[in-house]
């Protein structure tokens, strides 16, 4: 299990499908969500949500874009060190995408 959220409360994270690539992509940007609609994403729905970072039970979820991938060119951990040793591979780091729960 990469991490776990919350069923029934928390702010949603928004999946979006790029048809010419099949790569899924997960934001709680709902003005990143609009603009890859603009450029031809699919937007999917609400497909979990994320725990308010306020949550004594809260850990984030790095988000990591690799500029050389053409699909899978994100990739969400909770592991700071994975998302560091990511950077050291020439991966981007985008931030905290959201929070799941700690258990």
């Amino acid at each position: 299990i990469a991490w776990n959220a919350p069923t029934k409360s928390g702010d949603p994270v928004y999946r979006l499908y790029n048809p010419n690539s099949g790569d899924h992509h997960y934001t709680m940007s709902a003005v990143e969500r609009e603009m890859l609609v603009g450029y031809g994403w699919k937007y999917e729905g609400v497909c979990w949500n994320s725990v308010s970072p306020w949550d004594k039970s809260a850990v984030p979820l790095f988000r990591m874009y690799n500029p050389n991938a053409d699909c899978g060119s994100h990739h969400y951990t909770t592991s700071a060190e994975e998302r560091d040793n990511l950077v050291a591979e020439g991966w981007s780091y985008e931030g905290i995408g959201w929070y799941a729960l700690l258990y």
